[in-house]
């Protein structure tokens, strides 16, 4: 007589891949979330028809620097609130990061930083007659609609001496319903 043996299976599902799966699944979301530093400043950006979006390049070599001017936040301006032009330039501000630059002696050392990031040798400092290496580092200047140009040319000047030429100015696409030939519909009765 022959005797049977008693196997006793026990089914257990394996988690491994599950774990797999779900450390993907928070890494594509990490990766996809929007976790840029975004521009701290409101600015009310000049209407253009040809407008590109910008992507932002977080955390690459040639990221993309945004530089905001501004109207002052703590100034009382009748001018400005009512919509119409302010020419105070003490109420006119220029940030990056969330930090404020009026002193524009001030700018110049922060933007030679952010260029030496897209350079292959860095530059210490600028002195006259001396050609400086081009940086790959990009800046986009988001200007106010109604700043002055004084102070974006004071942007554009700085970047120039430090060896920015990749420069970008903001803009904002106006409605479907502003842009010229665009069809308005009859109002409802």
């Amino acid at each position: 007589m022959s005797k049977k043996l008693q196997v006793q299976e026990e089914v257990s599902p394996n988690l491994i891949p599950m774990i797999d799966i779900m450390f993907l699944l928070l890494l594509f979301f990490m990766l996809g979330a929007d976790m840029g530093q975004r521009e701290l400043e409101e600015v009310i950006l000049p209407k253009a028809l040809a407008v590109q979006e910008v992507k932002e390049t977080v955390g690459e070599k040639n990221e993309n620097v945004v530089v905001n001017v501004y109207h002052a936040y703590d100034v009382d301006c009748p001018p400005y609130k009512a919509g119409e032009v302010c020419r105070a330039p003490k109420h006119w501000k220029i940030g990056i990061r969330g930090r404020d630059f009026t002193d524009l002696k001030k700018l110049e050392p922060y933007m030679m930083q952010e260029a030496n990031l897209g350079r292959a040798t860095p530059v210490t400092s600028l002195s006259k007659g001396e050609a400086v290496t081009p940086s790959e580092r990009p800046v986009t200047i988001r200007a106010d609609a109604s700043a002055p140009f004084g102070q974006v040319q004071e942007v554009m000047n700085t970047c120039a001496k430090v060896g920015i030429y990749k420069v970008e100015c903001g803009a904002a696409r106006p409605p479907d319903a502003e842009l010229p030939g665009a069809a308005t519909t009859p109002a409802a009765k």
